[in-house]
């Protein structure tokens, strides 16, 4: 696989209080300490990002665990309720680098935008920090976050906190304009 994508992230306490993933034993909870952004955003949308980050997570550290990393993919909510998963197909591209994968998953979601009510995605990415997986989320609610869980390779796979950043929406960019 390319290249990881290259991503700036700066400390910020959304998750900070958060408990880390280790080997997907850990998950977020709809309980979690309150921190910034949970101050000011409704219950149903802390859950369904919280669902998703927990449902998004341990595929990611399966992936780094059997294969050090892993393609871009996503996940969304819809408005029944139910977890949809979203991946590229690279058709007769061999090697697609993740950005192109990314942003065939980000059309793809965006393209069923009306029926979804939160989404994520989902991006393994290196900075001179280190490496992280990066969760980008948003829901329909209008609230875009990246949160980014650093971690380094080795003998086992060690994980960082949790840090969650506001972002920009990538997915209902549109209507959130």
């Amino acid at each position: 696989m390319p290249d990881e994508p290259q991503v700036e992230w700066e400390h910020s306490p959304e998750y900070s209080n958060a408990e880390p993933l280790r080997h997907s034993s850990a998950r977020v909870s709809d309980n979690a300490v309150v921190t910034n952004w949970r101050d000011t955003t409704a219950e149903h949308v802390q859950s369904d990002l919280d669902r998703l980050l927990n449902r998004v997570l341990p595929f990611a550290d399966e992936m780094l665990v059997r294969h050090g990393e892993f393609y871009p993919y996503g996940a969304a909510i819809t408005m029944d309720g139910e977890e949809q998963l979203f991946a590229a197909d690279p058709g007769e591209t061999v090697g697609p680098s993740p950005a192109e994968v990314l942003n065939s998953i980000i059309d793809g979601i965006s393209d069923e935008v009306s029926g979804l009510r939160a989404a994520a995605l989902v991006t393994d990415v290196t900075n001179s920090r280190g490496d992280a997986i990066m969760v980008h989320l948003e829901h329909a609610d209008q609230l875009a976050i990246a949160v980014l869980l650093p971690y380094a390779r080795g003998k086992e796979i060690e994980y960082g906190d949790l840090v969650a950043t506001p972002a920009a929406a990538r997915i209902w960019r549109r209507s959130l304009c």
